[in-house]
C-alpha cells in the first residue's frame, strides 16, 4: 500500500470509518471521521509501540496542524478505514508519519480498550512491535510530526503517572492499563529505574487490575521496604504526610512504597482484564468490595519480592489496617505490621445509621446476590461496599472493638505487629484508649504486641507526622 499524502490535516475528517454497536461489532453503517466525533459513534482505532532492541520506545511530537495534543509526543495511531483491518492502518500511518516500512509479521497484540470519552466513543486496539530499527530508517513527515525522540520505559511511565504536559499519555485508567500491559513487555529490559532514588511504578493485581504507586529509595542500597497501605478514599498524590515519612524512613535505611488501592478515592474507575477482554469496573471508597482488597496488598507484596527486598513491612492506616490484616491472615509471608488507627468498620457504620444497620445490611447482601453490587444504598456506600466491609462475619470484621462481640478467638496472626493511635481519634469516641488497647491486645494475642499513643494526635496525624514517624522506626527496630 502506498503512502497515503494529505494536503491538509483536514482531510482526514472525511475518511470513512466503520461504525460499531456498542459490543465492538461490525454494523452496516458507515460514516466520516468527522461524523463519528460529532455524533459519538462507536469505531476503530489502532496504535502502536514502536521498540527497539534497547528497550526504549519511539515517539513523535505531533506538529500544530493536527487537531488534538499539539506539540506532544505521542506514538503511531491510526483511525481504521473502512476497508481497511487494523494492521493495515497501523502500517498505513507509520508510513504516512514516520517514513517506516513495518513488516507486518513482526506486529504483536497487547491489549484493547474500549473507551467512553467525552470526545468519542472508540474501541482502541493496541500493538507493539520489537524492531532493530535505526535513526536512519525514521523520516519524519514534518506536516505531522516535527521530532523524534526515544524514551526509556521508567521515564515515559512516570511522565503519564505525573500528567506531564510533555506526552499525550495521562494518569487515566486507560493509560495505566496500557502501561501496566506494557510494563510485562518491556520490564528489565533497560535498568534506568534502578538508580533511580524516586520510582513510579504501576502495580499488576492478580485479577487484572493495574494501580499506581511510588518508591522512594534511600541513599544506600537497602533491601529493606515499608510498603503503605492507605485507608478509605486516599491517594498517594494527595496526602502531604507521605513527605514525611518518605524523608525520615529513607534516612533510617529503609525504602518506602506507596501506591493506591482500588479504595482510592470516593469514586474512580479501573480497567481489570478478565479472559482476554479489558473490563471498566466502578471503585474508589463507594464502590470497592474489600474480598478484592487481598489482590492489591499482594501485588505490592510481590514487586517489592521481585526487586529483591528480603525485609518487607506491611504499614496500614485506617480501613488500610483492615486489608493488612486481611491480607496477614490469608497469606502470612509477612511477619513484621504497623496499623495506624485500627478501624472496626461494623461499628463505624452501626453508630452512624442506628436501628437501620440490620435492614441495611440484608438490603445490601440481597442486591449482591442480584448482581446489583453497584447500587447505592446510602448516600456514601453501595451494596458492595456495605456487604463486604460493614457486615458482621464479613472479610473485614476483623477487631471487634465493640463490647457486645466475641473476641475469644483471637486472630490468626503469630508475626510482629505495632499499633499506633491518637489520643483524640473520633474513631474511638466512644471508649477511652486503654479499651482499645486492651480489646486488640486481646484480639493479637498470638503475635508479639507493641502499642504506642500519640497525645492529642487525631486519625490523619495532622501535626504530628514526624512524632508518629518515629514511632514507627522504634517499633520496627523492636520487631525480631
Amino acid at each position: 500500500m502506498e503512502t497515503v499524502h494529505y494536503e491538509s490535516y483536514q482531510e482526514k475528517d472525511k475518511m470513512l470509518l466503520k461504525v460499531l454497536d456498542d459490543n465492538g461489532n461490525v454494523t452496516d453503517l458507515e460514516a466520516t471521521k468527522q461524523e463519528v466525533h460529532e455524533k459519538h459513534l462507536w469505531h476503530q482505532e489502532v496504535a502502536i509501540f514502536i521498540i527497539n532492541n534497547e528497550g526504549k520506545i519511539l515517539l513523535q511530537k505531533r506538529s500544530n496542524n493536527v487537531h488534538y495534543n499539539n506539540g506532544k509526543y505521542g506514538m503511531v495511531a491510526n483511525h481504521v478505514g473502512a476497508n481497511q483491518s487494523l494492521v493495515d492502518a497501523i502500517l498505513q500511518k507509520a508510513r504516512e508519519e514516520i517514513g517506516y516500512e513495518i513488516n507486518p509479521n513482526d506486529v504483536r497484540y497487547l491489549t484493547m480498550l474500549k473507551r467512553n470519552e467525552e470526545r468519542e466513543q472508540r474501541f482502541t486496539y493496541f500493538y507493539y512491535i520489537k524492531t532493530d530499527i535505526k535513526d536512519e530508517d525514521i523520516k519524519l513527515n514534518t506536516y505531522l510530526a516535527t521530532e523524534k525522540k526515544w524514551f526509556d520505559f521508567y521515564e515515559l511511565q512516570e511522565l503519564m503517572l505525573t500528567n506531564s504536559e510533555e506526552v499525550v499519555f495521562k494518569a487515566t485508567p486507560a493509560y495505566i492499563n496500557i502501561f501496566g500491559e506494557l510494563s510485562k513487555i518491556i520490564k528489565h529490559n533497560n535498568t534506568i529505574h534502578k538508580n533511580r532514588k524516586k520510582e513510579f511504578i504501576i502495580l499488576n493485581t492478580s485479577d487484572g487490575c493495574f494501580l499506581p504507586g511510588l518508591i522512594q529509595k534511600a541513599e544506600k542500597e537497602t533491601k529493606s521496604i515499608i510498603i503503605f497501605v492507605h485507608g478509605s478514599g486516599g491517594n498517594f498524590f494527595k496526602s502531604d504526610y507521605y513527605n514525611d515519612m518518605f524523608e525520615e524512613f529513607n534516612y533510617q535505611g529503609y525504602d518506602f512504597m506507596i501506591a493506591n488501592n482500588r479504595g482510592a478515592e470516593q469514586f474512580s474507575r479501573l480497567h481489570r482484564k478478565k479472559a482476554g477482554e479489558t473490563e471498566t469496573i466502578k471503585a474508589g471508597n463507594m464502590y470497592e468490595n474489600f474480598d478484592e482488597s487481598i489482590f492489591d496488598i499482594e501485588a505490592a507484596v510481590n514487586y517489592a519480592k521481585e526487586e529483591g527486598y528480603t525485609d518487607i513491612i506491611l504499614l496500614g492506616q485506617s480501613l488500610g489496617t483492615l486489608k493488612v490484616q486481611y491480607y496477614c491472615e490469608q497469606v502470612g509471608d509477612i511477619k513484621k505490621v504497623i496499623l495506624l488507627s485500627p478501624v472496626d468498620m461494623i461499628s463505624r457504620f452501626r453508630s452512624r445509621v442506628k436501628d437501620e444497620y440490620d435492614e441495611l445490611v440484608e438490603k445490601s447482601k440481597k442486591l449482591v446476590e442480584e448482581g446489583k453490587q453497584y447500587e447505592m444504598v446510602t448516600d456514601e456506600f453501595s451494596a458492595f461496599k456495605i456487604a463486604s466491609t460493614m457486615a458482621k462475619g464479613c472479610k473485614a470484621d476483623l477487631f471487634k472493638l465493640e463490647e457486645d462481640r466475641d473476641i475469644s478467638k483471637p486472630l490468626n496472626y503469630n508475626g510482629n505487629i505495632a499499633i499506633i493511635v491518637g489520643t483524640n481519634e473520633h474513631v474511638y469516641k466512644r471508649w477511652d484508649i486503654s479499651y482499645i488497647k486492651d480489646r486488640l491486645k486481646n484480639r493479637f494475642s498470638n503475635a508479639k504486641f507493641q502499642f504506642y499513643t500519640i497525645p492529642n494526635s487525631t486519625h490523619d496525624y495532622n501535626g504530628h507526622e514526624k512524632e508518629m514517624t518515629r514511632i514507627i522506626i522504634d517499633s520496627i527496630l523492636k520487631m525480631k
